[in-house]
């Protein structure tokens, strides 16, 4: 949508065609943000394009305290909208239900096979996203487009989704804790974050184990029975207590004893745990509460994950145009491509940012 605006505002006297997969365009962007839409984030190098771009669209947003960008309102269907009505108004024509069979390219011309019917096109863009969310049309389609044009697609992996692990955790389910988590592969710390830590009947969730999802990642050779066996996620009640132990032995000095010394410092189904896992020893209590050991077995699939890690080979791609470097005049935007940022705006960043970059070029 930000490629065909793009485009079509470059060179108004071109043809722009939307193909779109579903009955609506942008059906992905309503469910973004929990149907709030973090359009961009501060942090991210050129969100200030992100900004000028919808401000032309009449758009006008708002900045939180972390730096994510929302609509005013605080509505997605507002982004949606405001791109579908400089769509029309710019005369960018749209085909809906309209499914891709088949992409080809003969000499210099390339054709896309919608059932019945062919549609011919001097340029390309493949904008089709991953995998995530395929209840809004991403089921891969673009991968397939991109391997049938030559082009290398690295693995796709669902990322920004909550982890499953062994233990069992159906007591904790629905609590909630402020700390933060970290992932250990083979003894070593690759990731850490704070942030609020969600305990599900299987697993953990929040924004912060999200993010830890992204590190996640199945060792070449290994299966899913026993691929995450070598890594190990701690989840740390105190981060901003380093002396827990001496904190346990002020309580006991206090009178507090045996559960009662856990009590009040977390939620009482977590205390429980820490103090059968510990056996009531105050040393290994302390240890718990820093670092709570958990043992990954996967993160959770396709229908749940917000982002796809994996995608067409950014080496295969000029990242200043957005076109493809063994096929001229194809181009590629968004999540199709192997990017993976953080939750806060900064997927929903690239999507616009390579869409804008892509369709100015196309209509060069």
């Amino acid at each position: 949508m930000a490629a065909a605006i793009s485009a079509k505002e470059t060179n108004p006297r071109l043809r722009v065609l939307i193909l779109e997969k579903k009955n609506q365009m942008g059906k992905k962007i309503l469910a973004s943000g929990n149907g709030k839409c973090n359009l961009s984030n501060i942090r991210c190098e050129n969100y200030r394009q992100t900004l000028e771009f919808f401000s032309r669209l009449g758009l006008i947003t708002r900045t939180d305290s972390a730096g994510r960008i929302y609509p005013y309102t605080e509505e997605a269907r507002a982004v949606r909208e405001a791109l579908d009505q400089r769509i029309r108004s710019l005369g960018v024509e749209v085909v809906l239900d309209g499914e891709a069979a088949v992409v080809e390219k003969e000499e210099d011309r390339f054709s896309v096979h919608l059932g019945n019917r062919i549609v011919s096109a001097d340029k390309l863009l493949l904008a089709c996203g991953g995998k995530t969310g395929p209840a809004f049309g991403s089921t891969g389609d673009g991968f397939r487009f991109a391997r049938s044009l030559g082009h290398k697609v690295n693995k796709p992996i669902p990322v920004l989704t909550a982890v499953d692990v062994k233990e069992d955790f159906t007591r904790l389910a629905g609590l909630r804790a402020k700390g933060a988590v970290s992932l250990e592969y083979n003894g070593r710390r690759i990731f850490r974050e704070e942030g609020e830590i969600q305990f599900t009947g299987t697993g953990l969730s929040g924004i912060c184990v999200f993010n830890l999802s992204r590190f996640l990642l199945l060792p070449e050779g290994k299966s899913l029975a026993d691929g995450f066996d070598d890594y190990k996620i701690y989840v740390d009640f105190f981060p901003d207590r380093e002396e827990v132990e001496s904190l346990l032995a002020k309580r006991r000095e206090n009178g507090l004893e045996g559960r009662k010394l856990l009590q009040f410092l977390v939620r009482k189904p977590v205390g429980d745990m820490i103090f059968k896992l510990s056996g009531g020893d105050e040393k290994k209590a302390a240890r718990f509460l820093k670092a709570f050991p958990c043992s990954p077995k996967g993160v959770k699939g396709w229908d749940f994950a917000q982002v796809t890690k994996g995608g067409v080979a950014i080496e295969e791609i000029n990242m200043d145009t957005m076109e493809s470097r063994l096929v001229r005049g194809l181009f590629f935007a968004g999540e199709i491509i192997d990017f993976d940022g953080p939750c806060g705006g900064y997927n929903l960043q690239n999507a616009w940012e390579t869409g804008i970059k892509a369709g100015k070029e196309m209509a060069k």
